[in-house]
């Protein structure tokens, strides 16, 4: 089934700021698939410390990648183009709070019950933990992110509406 979406107008000007600053700030999390014309639906959240607080908007948009005028040792900027917004979808909200919330809990916890029994084990399997774990867990939760997004999220049409 189809997604009204409305176009970018003075009413919805759409999203005025996707910035951050230590972690603090405003993202598009939750993507869709992507259609043939390259859109795909975004909501955007305000994040504290990269975890999803509260969704605020959903748009219809492009990904242009990276900006390589906008990215330096501290920034990645990307650029998107916002076509239209429509309204914020509860699944794919519970889906980011999911992701966003429980991914950090299953990566910390075995490493704190490890910690907790630290004077029961050798001296260096924690130590090898903390490092072997975090290294292994995180990019294979950003690989399967990133296949999750490209293949297996929904992918949602757009159907356009002159007004709301």
């Amino acid at each position: 089934m189809p997604d009204d979406v409305w176009p970018i107008s003075a009413e919805h000007p759409g999203p005025r700021s996707l910035r951050s600053a230590n972690g603090i700030g405003f993202e598009f999390k939750g993507f869709t698939r992507k259609d043939e014309s390259g859109y795909c639906f975004a909501t955007r959240w305000f994040m504290v410390f990269g975890l999803p607080i509260a969704p605020l908007g959903r748009y219809y948009v492009r990904d242009h990648g990276i900006d390589p005028a906008g990215t330096n040792h501290l920034t990645i900027t990307t650029r998107y183009e916002i076509a239209g917004w429509s309204r914020v979808r509860a699944p794919e909200v519970a889906r980011t709070y999911a992701y966003g919330w429980l991914t950090p809990a299953a990566i910390l916890a075995p490493l704190l019950v490890l910690l907790g029994h630290a004077d029961y084990l050798p001296w260096w399997l924690p130590l090898v933990a903390l490092v072997v774990w975090p290294l292994t867990t995180i990019p294979l939760t950003v690989a399967m992110l990133m296949y999750y997004r490209d293949y297996l999220a929904p992918q949602r049409k757009p159907n356009w509406q002159a007004s709301p």
